[in-house]
């Protein structure tokens, strides 16, 4: 339900989009603090509180510390950490524990100094969309710009987002679209000069560029190549991303600290703003100076499939200020294409020397491009920021986003160095300490190089760094950047494609067997969300990301028992670190498992060699050694997913494949200039329409965490779908063999003197949604989560096929109300040390988890006169969860019996909490009988797969080396029911 701003009556989606707004809006950032101290200071007269007291005590808020923090109704941060040694918070702030933390975010803020007023106001000023829409009041003019009305403007971001040139005029052309249609534009030609008529964004520059090479022509003359540089301004590009009022409630100006405890020990780190880089440099510049921290990244590809000569190679620019999931979005356009390098030739030089032509003019190129970063770095830019307020903005290099060739490649380093650190080749797999490059050394180095005055000692000290002879490095004169510490993780091509698929996939194949490897595949459960690889994966010649993270979900389950424990437990490491790495928001705690399993990798990796999974006697492997960085390179940059190289793979379509495509082929780069001119102009005035009809207040809502609204912790459908079952059916094609019997002892805990019978006949429901609670490590948003519960096949009393996917499992996560020793101190249970974590069930009102089938779920016959405010489950649970298996770290589970019968019972659904992934404990071999569909029945003991999803990995609290102490807190959560 929308939600509405007490102070400006304005409305929101949700009551964190009030917080957020009142957060950044000035006026009623004032009204909210004005009125938080009226209500403090009724607190402080009814508790007794002496505002005159020492200030040794700080019963009371002090001057620094905002009013705000101290109240969890309307606050967008929570409570912000004195300036002050951690230690001494329980000295100063005694009775902080009874006035709770920020609801929303659960954390605690600490704020750069105040002194240095980062990213503070000069001035008010109009954004680039209030100018626009000023002119047209002026005019008298409707929104729709060159365009008569609405209903023109949607056919033209129709045809111009989805319509290549030549269709549009034979669309335009049509009877029916010129003669009833009538658009003011006859043909292409009129179309596209209204489309260039539209508010413009940073206009292209064309240089070209001529290469020299070392190879001479039939005359004895010097062999020449021209080439063609497209590029755009990125100072102009960062001020269209910072000025964009569709980012006013997404951006930030300056860094914070931010803590998961009062006492400033746990420490969170996720967005750019929260990490070390930015801290830093924002300590190095001038007071209210505000840093648009610059993310690149660049990737040559292919154009087509069928031309591969065809190639671009884009340069990719956004900034850190912005929200990193509104930044992966390629609909939000949060990302421009800054630059077009060009791709020659290069047949000017000879094969020797032709490799270093290519790495020179990349950076030559590189340097062209950016060249206005170095004065702006220098002494900042004014610039009108989304949010209506002008800032002096210093435009400075963060992070660069690249594969690890194009790392090299930018580090004018060998391909068989570390592109971040000193180590030498021979001792990149040895888990040694890498020490970082020194920019200032390797710059003297290139330098004397190109002056020809090393000495052997500089000669020698240039070859252990494994540099290239570049002159003049693109980032030489960029002002505060390292280039050796802006490269950030890729978890596309060094873990998913990297480190899991061509090298551990590979190894444990070679241990296992490929048909073994197949055959387990195969017959492995799935579920819904879950890939089911039908022939294995050996006969599989090309892979994408998407797969690669299918196999690591079910990989170690998979594998288990099928080679030695340390192959399994070196396996484990490397997929924990996956997964770990993979977190959308870390703590000190994260990021310490993370370097954890990696130690445990390095700890059991020779067992791949002496199992025979390996043919090298070495683990000098790039990818591998990349792995040693990524604790630090968070604590630097935030989190990697903020920096994945599937951003700019994604970008790679909109950009370059889709702007290739809608070209003639023919001096193609300068004709997808333009086509990208235009996409991005529709596109901008698309906003700016949307922006108008919002007031001019909100952004659009695909920019926006869209929290489901719901009142119960599920969603199922208001009639079931499959009608008038009898029992007998069920018990036949759900395999719920004691359905009668627990039923009739459910009916009679309730006092109905109802017994059941075969004939009675019930409604079924086929599937139940769980919106997962918001662990921010995981997700910033509630996550679906789906449950089956329809069989294979039901015949109905019309004897209709009902069919559902024959392979579905439905097996759950329960609450008992029954305490477990080994699970009441996890994530699991709903407690963590972690306030970010919404709990599965509110503290105090159930505690233990079970395993359990679910077979059914359906409503009791009217005749029965019993009214349920949930659907009934049919369930049959599994043994109570113990301890973690020490190899594998899953819990292990197998079919509960009583009187050597199956353990069941009848629950209200309310009490299943989410879907789980059973893998069958295959053993040394997998049972030939066993295949998908019948795994789950014949199988005796099970793995509950921790690896289904991020989620369930984060709350099981298996990758700790002990379980997470307790943190309590008032913990408040809607739509969960109560368990038994």
């Amino acid at each position: 339900m929308p939600t509405t701003c007490p102070y400006c009556n304005c409305s929101f989606p949700s009551n964190g989009a009030v917080r957020q707004h009142q957060g950044k809006n000035l006026q009623c950032r004032q009204l909210r603090s004005a009125a938080r101290e009226r209500q403090f200071g009724e607190i402080r007269q009814r508790c007794g509180w002496d505002p005159q007291r020492s200030a040794d005590a700080h019963t009371v808020p002090n001057s620094d510390t905002n009013i705000d923090a101290f109240f969890d109704d309307d606050a967008p941060l929570s409570s912000v950490l004195p300036e002050s040694n951690p230690d001494d918070q329980d000295a100063q702030n005694p009775r902080i524990e009874n006035i709770p933390e920020d609801e929303e975010t659960g954390v605690w803020v600490q704020n750069f100094p105040e002194e240095k007023r980062a990213g503070a106001s000069l001035r008010q000023a109009k954004t680039a969309f209030q100018l626009i829409r000023d002119e047209q009041v002026i005019q008298g003019a409707e929104i729709w710009g060159p365009f008569k009305d609405e209903d023109e403007w949607a056919l033209v971001k129709w045809l111009v987002k989805n319509v290549g040139h030549n269709q549009a005029d034979e669309f335009l052309k049509l009877r029916s679209i010129s003669e009833n249609v009538k658009p003011t534009f006859k043909n292409k030609t009129e179309l596209y000069r209204a489309v260039d008529s539209l508010p413009g964004g940073v206009r292209w520059v064309r240089e070209e560029v001529k290469l020299t090479g070392d190879l001479k022509d039939g005359e004895g003359r010097a062999m020449e190549e021209t080439l063609e540089l497209w590029y755009r301004d990125p100072v102009e590009c960062i001020q269209e991303l910072i000025g964009n009022p569709m980012f006013r409630d997404v951006i930030r100006y300056a860094p914070e600290r931010v803590f998961q405890d009062r006492h400033g020990k746990v420490r969170q780190i996720d967005e750019t703003w929260t990490a070390d880089w930015w801290w830093r440099i924002q300590s190095l510049l001038p007071a209210t100076a505000t840093i648009a921290p610059v993310i690149l990244s660049s990737d040559k590809t292919k154009l087509s499939q069928f031309r591969g000569d065809k190639s671009a190679w884009p340069v990719y620019l956004t900034i850190g200020n912005i929200a990193k999931d509104v930044r992966r979005k390629s609909s939000s356009h949060a990302s421009i294409l800054v630059g077009y390098l060009p791709v020659g030739s290069f047949d000017c030089f000879d094969e020797k020397t032709k490799s270093l032509a290519r790495y020179q003019k990349f950076h030559s190129c590189m340097q062209a491009i950016l060249k206005t970063l170095q004065g702006a770095g220098e002494t900042g830019v004014e610039m009108v920021c989304a949010d209506s307020n002008v800032r002096r903005v210093w435009p400075i290099l963060a992070a660069y986003v690249a594969d690890y060739p194009e790392q090299c490649l930018v580090a004018c380093c060998m391909e068989n160095r570390c592109p971040i650190g000193e180590i030498s080749p021979t001792q990149r797999g040895s888990h040694e300490p890498c020490p970082r490059r020194d920019i200032q050394e390797t710059l003297s180095l290139l330098q004397a190089h190109r002056a020809g005055t090393l000495t052997q000692e500089l000669k020698d000290r240039f070859a252990a760094l494994g540099l290239r002879a570049i002159s003049n490095p693109f980032w030489e004169h960029l002002p505060h950047a390292d280039i050796f510490q802006c490269f950030s993780p890729d978890l596309l091509h060094q873990l998913h494609k990297g480190v899991f698929k061509d090298h551990l996939v590979k190894w444990c194949s070679t241990i296992i067997g490929e048909d073994e490897i197949d055959a387990r595949f195969q017959a492995m459960p799935t579920l819904s969300g879950l890939r089911y690889f039908k022939n294995g994966i050996s006969g599989v010649s090309q892979w994408t990301g998407a797969e690669h993270k299918e196999m690591e979900k079910v990989f170690l389950a998979l594998i288990a028992g099928g080679a030695d424990d340390s192959v399994i437990k070196g396996a484990r490491a490397l997929i924990d670190f996956i997964y770990l790495a993979s977190l959308q928001s870390h703590t000190t705690d994260t990021l310490e498992a993370l370097r954890r399993s990696l130690d445990d990798f390095h700890a059991h990796k020779a067992s791949f060699i002496t199992f025979g999974g390996r043919s090298a006697s070495h683990f000098n492997i790039p990818k591998f050694h990349m792995l040693e960085h990524y604790a630090d390179l968070i604590t630097s940059l935030g989190s990697a997913d903020g920096f994945n190289t599937e951003w700019s793979e994604r970008l790679h379509i909109d950009y370059a494949k889709d702007a290739y495509r809608a070209s003639n082929k023919k001096d193609y780069v300068a004709q997808m200039a333009r086509w990208l001119s235009r996409q991005e102009a529709v596109d901008r005035y698309a906003n700016y329409v949307i922006w108008v009809r919002n007031g001019g207040l909100q952004p659009p809502a695909h920019l926006l965490h869209q929290q489901p609204q719901v009142s119960l912790p599920y969603n199922i459908a208001d009639t079931p779908p499959l009608k008038n079952i009898s029992a007998s059916l069920i018990i036949q094609n759900h395999g719920a063999t004691r359905f009668l019997p627990v039923l009739t002892k459910f009916l009679l805990q309730l006092g109905s003197p109802v017994i059941p019978h075969t004939f009675d006949r019930f409604h079924l429901y086929t599937q139940m949604v769980f919106f997962l609670p918001i662990i921010t490590e995981a997700s910033p948003s509630k996550s679906k989560n789906v449950l089956f519960t329809a069989p294979s096949n039901l015949t109905t009393a019309r004897t209709s096929l009902i069919e559902a996917n024959p392979r579905q499992t439905n097996f759950a996560l329960v609450r008992t109300g029954e305490q477990n020793q080994y699970t009441d101190k996890t994530n699991l249970q709903g407690q963590s040390e972690s306030p970010s974590v919404l709990l599965f069930n509110p503290l105090n009102s159930c505690t233990g988890l079970r395993v359990a089938h679910v077979r059914a779920v359906f409503t009791l016959p009217d005749h029965y006169q019993i009214q349920s405010t949930h659907p009934l489950a049919y369930i049959e649970w599994f043994t109570p969860l113990r301890s973690p298996d020490p190899i594998t770290g899953f819990y292990t589970v197998s079919r509960s019996t009583r009187s050597n019968a199956p353990y069941a019972e009848i629950i209200e659904a309310n009490r299943i909490v989410r879907n789980l992934h059973l893998s069958p404990k295959f053993g040394r071999s997998k049972d030939p009988a066993w295949t998908s569909t019948n795994v789950s029945d014949k199988c005796r003991t099970f793995y509950l797969n921790h690896h289904l999803d991020i989620h369930l990995f984060y709350s099981s609290g298996i990758y700790q080396s002990s379980p997470l102490t307790c943190w309590k807190r008032a913990s408040k959560v809607t739509g969960l029911g109560a368990g038994k």
